[in-house]
């Protein structure tokens, strides 16, 4: 079925029956260890040999001096008492539904004073010094049970999210508030924190297995090694860190195990800057193959809308096939379980057909989120093994993984070719058209002039990377990333002859949150009907913005405003200064600061 758009895919995998349904049975919930049967006789895989290393060799993983391509899955093994206890069932279900690689977090950091409960079911180590051997040794059991089943594993070392602790609680040891600016740049770049992750990445990649005696670094379940979960870099300064970062640390793990490859582990792909940065990182000699984490769901609170997917899948693949000449790992893909039917199809089509695309572009393997038994509650992306409600979506894995076949990774999309370069498939950059009608509620004011007031909502059209409103701070405002323009269009009241024309606006740049990099301003040219009346150095968002007055005394403009329509524009050109902009208005009651100059955008024309 390779080589099929996403439409025929959708509808033929819906039509599909599963070959291999009944060689994995659904276990009954709670059934615990009996879970864990073997499949039929001739259908288990076999465990792996020693030595038999996964290499990267080009845009491909080969094994033995063959292409090895995967369909695999996120395991939840490491966490807490109900997962732990129940790992064997789980690698022996996701080996028996042909997933032949998964990934696991081998992370955990506490404080020193964590309580008991965190220390026997979550934690590597308990303050920078509190090492949890009886953790290690729950990794030596997975790895162990995993060799057995024929499942290999991506490892990753560190969390940039404070899931069991993470790059915040690196912070915290060192006393950084990780939610002050700066702060998460800080793990990139404060030698105690590095000290701490380069200890935690030592004492893992160089351990010996209590269970099998077999050194990690010479242990072929293990597929690589990924730096860690999501990191995330704001402004160009954090980027640069972290890429110094990533090709010390896997410089390191290169030095300590040269038989296993190495992934950093990123988040952000959604915008120019974040693909050119993504790019940079992949690009790093050190970084063995590219990997990508896609929610496709996630992208619906944006204005634009959610991006074609198979077009996201395809400008990933592009770049690492043709660009980075390195293979294509989506580390993490999901759909939600509710609601069941998304965009008119079910959960278990649209796994059909992300894994369809991703292979047929010659990925090198794909990671569902997340694998795990039922433990009384869904959580939004489960996929369970031992209950009935996760069948479909287990099957369309099966088939995926299925069709893999041992065949070459062909690139079956012939969109990808090499002379397209980085050139993008994806349209980052959205138009949006609002449809309201130019402003034209012009009010007297005291000193003879006329003034209009302009929410920073009431623009009639917007073209950025994402774009919307906001009333979650102290002041309402409009939000464009990167670079693009608000337009705002409206009409002048009848006059003899304008005198002037001015501008009162409140400005900053925009970056996700509340605050930005302190190098992080955006230049901005104010045009009145295509015009430049000012260039504008706005500054570094920090969710209040700063007042900016234009005085436009151009006697031909003024004369133009007379009669018709007019736009005002706020645009942001490409550049090293785009940084986005927010445009505020009104105060919103919300927040721990009060703004007492806050208000909305204005025009107050003086004329006889």
């Amino acid at each position: 079925m390779r080589g099929l758009s996403l439409a025929c895919l959708l509808l033929a995998c819906s039509l599909w029956a599963d070959p291999t349904a009944a060689q994995c049975p659904t276990p009954v919930p709670g059934s615990g260890p009996a879970a864990a049967a073997p499949p039929p006789p001739g259908t288990a895989p076999q465990p792996l040999p020693a030595g038999a290393f996964v290499r990267a060799e080009g845009p491909r993983l080969v094994l033995g001096g063959k292409p090895f391509r995967f369909v695999g899955t996120n395991l939840a093994l490491m966490h807490d008492p109900p997962w732990r206890t129940r790992y064997r069932e789980t690698l022996a279900a996701a080996a028996c539904d042909g997933l032949t690689v998964g990934r696991i977090w081998a992370l955990g950091e506490g404080t020193p004073d964590a309580e008991p409960w965190e220390r026997q079911g979550r934690l590597f180590r308990a303050g920078p010094d509190g090492w949890v051997e009886e953790t290690f040794r729950h990794l030596d059991r997975v790895l162990a049970e995993a060799r057995q089943r024929g499942v290999r594993l991506v490892v990753t070392l560190a969390n940039n999210w404070g899931d069991f602790g993470g790059v915040p609680m690196y912070l915290r040891w060192a006393g950084i508030d990780p939610e002050e600016w700066g702060g998460r740049t800080r793990f990139f770049t404060d030698e105690r924190v590095r000290r701490w992750y380069r200890a935690h990445l030592e004492r893992v990649v160089s351990r010996v297995n209590t269970v099998t005696g077999v050194s990690y670094r010479d242990d072929p379940t293990i597929l690589a090694w990924e730096l860690m979960n999501e990191s995330t870099a704001v402004g160009d300064e954090a980027a640069r860190a972290r890429r110094a970062w990533i090709a010390e640390m896997a410089g390191l793990i290169k030095r300590l195990d040269p038989n296993h490859l190495v992934s950093p582990g990123l988040l952000g792909y959604d915008s120019r800057r974040e693909r050119a940065e993504w790019l940079q990182v992949m690009q790093l000699p050190a970084v063995d193959f590219c990997d990508l984490h896609y929610y496709p769901q996630d992208d619906e609170h944006k204005l634009r809308g959610r991006a074609p997917i198979e077009r996201a899948i395809d400008d990933a693949a592009q770049l690492a096939r043709f660009v980075v000449r390195k293979p294509l790992v989506i580390g993490e893909f999901g759909f939600r379980a509710h609601p069941p039917i998304w965009e008119g199809l079910a959960r278990s089509v649209w796994f059909d057909a992300f894994l369809g695309r991703a292979l047929d572009d010659g990925a090198a393997g794909v990671l569902a989120w997340i694998y795990e038994p039922w433990q009384g509650r869904e959580r939004p992306h489960g996929i369970y093994y031992d209950d009935g409600r996760s069948a479909p979506v287990r099957a369309a894995l099966r088939r995926q993984a299925a069709l893999l076949g041992g065949g070459p990774p062909e690139v079956r999309n012939p969109q990808l070719r090499p002379e397209r370069g980085a050139a993008p498939f994806l349209e980052q950059v959205v138009t949006v058209a609002t449809r309201r009608k130019p402003a034209v509620a012009w009010k007297s004011a005291d000193d003879g002039s006329r003034v209009l007031e302009l929410a920073p909502g009431d623009f009639t059209s917007a073209r950025w990377e994402r774009v919307g409103t906001w009333d979650g701070g102290p002041l309402l405002h409009a939000y464009g990333s990167d670079s693009g323009w608000f337009e705002y269009q409206f009409e002048v009241p009848k006059h003899r002859s304008a005198r002037e024309l001015r501008l009162r606006v409140r400005l900053s740049s925009e970056f996700p949150g509340a605050t930005s990099p302190p190098d992080g301003h955006s230049t901005v040219h104010v045009t009145i009907d295509g015009q430049r009346v000012a260039t504008l150095v706005v500054i570094a968002d920090d969710g209040l913005g700063r007042w900016h007055e234009v005085t436009i005394r151009d006697a031909a403009l003024l004369r133009q405003l007379a009669t018709g329509v007019h736009a005002l524009r706020f645009e942001v050109p490409d550049g090293p200064d785009a940084r986005g902009i927010a445009i505020y208005g009104a105060n919103t009651g919300k927040g721990t600061v009060q703004v007492n100059d806050g208000g909305p955008l204005s025009l107050r024309l003086f004329a006889d």
